[in-house]
């Protein structure tokens, strides 16, 4: 069971605001302890969590109260595609900006898309698709790669200051560590993970790709992440980032930290070579959603 201190944290609600809501709306009900606070159950912070982002969408509150779990769940999947198909214009600008070499225009356009979203809509929505886009554009030669590293250290510059302005710098917070091992090149997917920890007030310590196994083992003795998180994008991965990556997770100074493996090739690491500390993450709102857990559980 979670408090009403534990909730607000989760979902960025106020006590007022589930207050008010408990009061006018019948499907938000949570049980009382002894003392007569407040107790709220999994599916009821999984419930407030999917109406705070709701709303924050444009939903009223009154209309989407008495709705479950499942069907609060069908009205997000609706309106993130009304907003993917709002961003669809955004993404052939910011394609049309790099084709022409002008890539001052281009970190317009992604620095005003920052100011107008809210942070995972930013990263799901826009970064990751634009990301998607170039790499596909590259491999079919319509962009130079010069063009694609342009855009990728146009999407680090923003990224990594934003990172540098929101994490908690305090030595007492949560830590994760970012790296993907050797013949692993590809780190954006870290990179958009390390903005959302950022955003989650987690110290962040972000290393970048292609990194061998002993260094991240290193590292991580010196730094004492709580969760080290590793991109895998190649499917199969190459043999030496699994032998890398074998490295990192029997290493003894590894052993006190989770360890969460994202990307593409996570899926095959974790059908042939899963280690009992190595967590699946799915996607990038599944890192938020289990990082925003992990803070939750960390702070109560």
């Amino acid at each position: 069971m979670y408090s009403i201190k534990a909730i607000t944290l989760s979902t960025g609600l106020t006590a007022e605001t589930l207050r008010a809501w408990e009061r006018r709306y019948a499907g938000i009900s949570p049980a009382r302890s002894d003392n007569g606070r407040r107790l709220y159950s999994q599916q009821e912070l999984e419930k407030l969590t999917l109406l705070a982002e709701l709303t924050r969408s444009g939903h009223t509150i009154s209309k989407i109260a008495g709705l479950n779990c499942d069907e609060l769940r069908n009205l997000q999947q609706q309106t993130r595609s009304s907003h993917q198909d709002l961003a669809h214009p955004l993404l052939d600008r910011i394609i049309e900006t790099l084709m022409d070499y002008r890539i001052d225009r281009c970190e317009q356009l992604l620095k005003r898309a920052l100011v107008a979203s809210e942070p995972l809509e930013y990263a799901r929505d826009i970064l990751l698709p634009a990301l998607k886009k170039v790499g596909e554009l590259w491999h079919e030669e319509k962009l130079s790669i010069a063009q694609e590293h342009m855009f990728t250290c146009c999407v680090n510059r923003i990224v990594l200051s934003m990172v540098n302005n929101l994490q908690n710098t305090s030595a007492g917070s949560p830590a994760m560590l970012f790296a993907t091992p050797s013949e692993e090149s590809h780190e954006c997917g870290i990179l958009l993970g390390c903005l959302l920890a950022a955003v989650l007030h987690y110290r962040c310590f972000f290393l970048g790709a292609n990194l061998p196994g002993k260094d991240i083992v290193e590292a991580a003795h010196h730094l004492q992440p709580d969760i080290i998180v590793i991109g895998l994008v190649k499917t199969p991965p190459e043999p030496e980032t699994i032998e890398q990556l074998k490295i990192i997770t029997s290493a003894k100074e590894t052993a006190a930290a989770t360890i969460w493996i994202g990307g593409d090739g996570a899926h095959y690491w974790h059908q042939h070579s899963a280690s009992p500390n190595c967590e699946l993450i799915t996607d990038i709102e599944h890192f938020y959603n289990k990082a925003q857990q992990w803070m939750l559980l960390d702070k109560t």
